[in-house]
């Protein structure tokens, strides 16, 4: 299923991940435009630190201009470059709060939340909001009741920011509200794949490959990764997830999670001419690892979860397609879901390829160049780049053009 994810939620999740002052701001300007006017803030908030509720403020004044709210939130300028100050932060969520009539405890809930997001992002806000090293918590009605931290697996999911700890919390007695049931790979049975070392096969391993024999129970894409390849290009990636939250959980972003990233891998090259499989019916998510953080987008290039998120009833299942592509580095990445599951912290579960990150490089190629191949120390052709019927064939990278008479053995 699917439905409308709050941008504010999204942008704060982004804040916590770059840990810039101006992805706070643009995550807090959000949370402004969801039903609050500059003039409606200004009217709310006016009330508020006059009645003497805006700590920070003194009581019995009017509450900020227009002009000071328009500062605080802006995400240009020289005053991007600064958190604002965590009053203003403060009461607003304290406005959003009272025009949305929202209850103490959820009040509590978005103050904790923000004031982790505004300490990812290398701010202090008021002690009482403040986590430790020492003490993990913060001293609020809302937290004292939620304080355990939340166990994926075994262990705690925690972001380190700025000296502090951005911990997700909720009761660790609970099952994890997402089940990963299953991980594998399409439309690779005639990728490309890059070995990071040299490799020269004997006229009886190639004839093995041409002959599509890969060993017993083995497929072509079991013989690259078990001898050290990369997929290179692009790899599709398919995980099945199901909800096991006794409430309706929500899935409200997928990001990938870099790792090692380095120039494209130039070692042995197998080039075989493969697509992506053709068009999947399930839900596709495309990621760019050139991206400084890569987000999920639609096929129309839009961000996915904009607007959308992915909702699970107990037992009900979901297979998500990853395309995840690379035109310029070599990176080693993990998936990271937020789940949502209404009255608790939001969860973060991190999908990776049995314990180790996936694999994917860009292909180290110039087409502009008269040999675009010359990179790589070793090359062979096969699948649909290779000459009818020649199955998988050595060829020399310093002279291979993409031309069948090119395919000179080194």
């Amino acid at each position: 299923m699917t439905e409308e994810t709050p941008r504010r939620q999204e942008l704060l999740d982004t804040a916590v991940e770059e840990r810039t002052p101006q992805a706070f701001r643009a995550a807090l300007n959000e949370l402004r435009a969801d039903g609050l006017s500059y003039d409606k803030l200004v009217e709310i908030a006016s009330d508020i630190v006059s009645e003497g509720n805006a700590p920070g403020f003194e009581m019995g004044v009017s509450g900020p201009a227009k002009g000071t709210w328009l500062n605080a939130l802006t995400v240009k300028g020289r005053k991007a470059e600064r958190l604002p100050d965590w009053r203003y932060v403060e009461l607003l969520v304290l406005a959003y709060c009272e025009h949305h009539v929202l209850d103490e405890d959820t009040r509590d809930g978005l103050l904790v939340r923000w004031a982790d997001g505004y300490t990812a992002c290398g701010g202090r806000p008021r002690p009482q909001y403040r986590r430790t090293p020492e003490s993990q918590s913060v001293n609020t009605a809302a937290a004292r009741r939620i304080r355990q931290p939340y166990a994926i697996g075994a262990a705690m999911a925690v972001v380190l920011a700025a000296g502090s700890a951005y911990v997700l919390w909720i009761p660790a007695s609970e099952t994890p509200p997402l089940s990963v049931d299953d991980v594998s790979f399409l439309g690779l049975s005639t990728g490309d794949y890059v070995f990071t070392s040299t490799m020269k096969l004997s006229g009886s391993q190639v004839e093995k490959l041409k002959n599509e024999d890969y060993g017993k129970g083995k497929t072509f894409e079991d013989w690259f990764n078990e001898n050290g390849g990369v997929p290179a290009g692009f790899r599709t990636i398919s995980l099945t997830v199901s909800g096991r939250s006794k409430k309706e959980l929500r899935i409200t972003n997928i990001q990938i999670l870099k790792r090692d990233c380095a120039p494209p891998l130039t070692g042995t090259f197998f080039l075989n001419g493969g697509t992506n499989g053709g068009e999947s019916k399930t839900r596709t998510l495309f990621f760019n690892l050139d991206d400084r953080i890569p987000e999920p987008t639609d096929e129309n290039s839009e961000p996915y979860f904009a607007r959308k998120s992915i909702t699970l009833k107990y037992g009900e299942t979901e297979t998500i397609v990853a395309f995840v592509s690379a035109n310029e580095r070599s990176c080693g990445f993990t998936f990271r879901f937020t789940v949502v599951v209404p009255g608790h912290k939001p969860v973060k579960r991190e999908v990776s390829n049995d314990g180790k990150p996936f694999q994917l490089t860009a292909v180290a190629q110039n087409f502009e160049e008269q040999h675009p191949y010359d990179h790589y120390r070793a090359m062979y052709v096969g699948g649909v780049a290779a000459p009818v019927g020649a199955g998988i064939v050595p060829a020399d990278p310093s002279t291979y053009n993409g031309d069948p008479q090119s395919l000179a053995a080194p």
